[in-house]
């Protein structure tokens, strides 16, 4: 009996994030890799993404025929991506608004960040790298976009692709055996309270950004203060950001930097990721050099218990009668969940965060609370809304779902043939001998 696997990676493509692995050492000569129509693929861009399906996947190929097997799976995932990127940019009517770039760029940090056992240690992961947050929102900016691009050409060519109940069921009988059970899922609701750092703190923190501007102001140097003082990386080559545009950094910051010229320091900037200090070392162009610094304005222990004292009064008014929704749509920092009352909807309890999943776990009672819950997010109310135990998918009980999968099974089938009709008709060209 063939097995059924969702084929979704050529509908959803992943972003990921610089770290060392085994290809680190490997020297990269930037030469032209492949070439592609008008485009190229350099050496230095595969090694780079090598790194990045290393990290996101955990593979780490050791011996040299590993390595070239891997970079080869990599390179022929770039080319179709490229492909269908050229063929998608064909498409004027398709548009990509910032503002659903930005929420992209957001979740998918979110996501990398789960990786972690903390978001200390997500950071100081990026430090090491000498990156960070901010450099990391503009390394994925343009991917996210393209990718955006690529997925609605994919959706609006698909879009009509349905299947009929003869084809749900030949997919059932042909893959009863390997269609995985409806896992044990829970639909859950939020209260999100962020910890924030007190007024204390804040102030603190803005007066010794005023001090080091200061010293830079009476000839100390920007560089050495920058690497001395910069939270989690941003001080790496003396705060060094090179080069930027506009674009390329929060509001509060270009609006600041955008207005010096060659050699001026602006005065102290509040940003969301804390207070920096800007320095301009050169203009060319509609493009800045720049160098800061940067402090973070970090919550403390008692701004943590302060946080889950709040959650605590919650649930205990939750208890006395007061509604969850109402309440969440005036506390909760969760402005997507805020709206519909904290509801998040449905998520298989194996594929919860760590952080949420000891709480969920085992729970099987609608209408429960149970909180404080911290997570890198802040800290939580949840509300279990519905239970859903692990079941057998049928036919009779579950016609919707499995009529879903046949469609996704198909709409991959048209998706093959589709690249490898494109193609056909694409130059694609390998320069490196190693490749071929």
């Amino acid at each position: 009996m063939p097995k059924f696997v969702l084929r979704t990676s050529l509908l959803f493509f992943l972003f990921l994030c610089i770290v060392p692995g085994a290809f680190a050492e490997r020297e990269t000569v930037d030469k032209v890799a492949v070439v592609i129509g008008d485009e190229v693929i350099l050496a230095s861009e595969l090694a780079s993404q090598i790194q990045l399906v290393a990290f996101q996947t955990g593979r780490r190929p050791e011996t040299e025929q590993e390595i070239q097997k891997f970079q080869k799976e990599v390179l022929e995932q770039m080319i179709t991506d490229r492909l269908f990127l050229m063929e998608a940019r064909k498409d004027t009517s398709i548009t990509i608004r910032r503002d659903e770039i930005e929420m992209a760029i957001d979740e998918q940090i979110a996501r990398v960040a789960g990786n972690f056992d903390s978001n200390d240690a997500f950071l100081q992961a990026l430090a090491l790298e000498g990156m960070t947050l901010r450099d990391l929102e503009r390394k994925y900016s343009d991917e996210i976009e393209n990718n955006m691009l690529r997925q609605r050409h994919i959706q609006k060519k698909l879009y009509n692709v349905s299947v009929s109940r003869y084809e749900v069921e030949q997919f059932y009988a042909s893959f009863q055996d390997s269609i995985p059970n409806q896992p044990e899922a829970a639909r859950l609701a939020h209260i999100l309270l962020k910890v924030t750092a007190s007024s204390v703190i804040e102030d603190s923190v803005k007066a010794l950004a005023t001090d080091l501007r200061q010293r830079i102001l009476d000839g100390a140097d920007f560089a050495t203060i920058s690497a001395q003082f910069s939270s989690h990386g941003a001080g790496a080559n003396g705060g060094d950001l090179g080069y930027i545009r506009r674009d390329d950094v929060v509001p509060e910051f270009a609006r600041a930097a955008f207005k010096l010229n060659e050699g001026d320091i602006s005065g102290v900037i509040r940003t969301q990721f804390g207070y920096h200090v800007i320095k301009c070392e050169g203009v060319r162009g509609d493009q800045l050099h720049l160098r800061h610094f940067l402090l973070e304005i970090a919550a403390s222990q008692e701004d943590t218990l302060n946080t889950r004292a709040l959650a605590d009064s919650l649930m205990t008014e939750i208890d006395n009668g007061a509604d969850f929704g109402e309440l969440a749509k005036i506390y909760s920092s969760d402005d997507e969940s805020r709206a519909q009352g904290g509801e998040l909807g449905w998520f298989a309890i194996d594929q919860l965060p760590p952080d949420l999943a000891s709480s969920v776990v085992g729970w099987t009672t609608s209408g429960e609370l149970r909180g404080p819950v911290d997570t890198r997010f802040g800290v939580h109310v949840l509300k279990l809304l519905e239970y859903q135990p692990e079941k057998e998918l049928t036919l009779e009980d579950s016609f919707d779902r499995i009529k879903e999968m046949a469609r996704q099974d198909k709409t991959g089938t048209l998706v093959d043939e589709w690249i490898e009709e494109i193609k056909d008709r694409s130059y694609v060209e390998y320069r490196l001998e190693e490749l071929k």
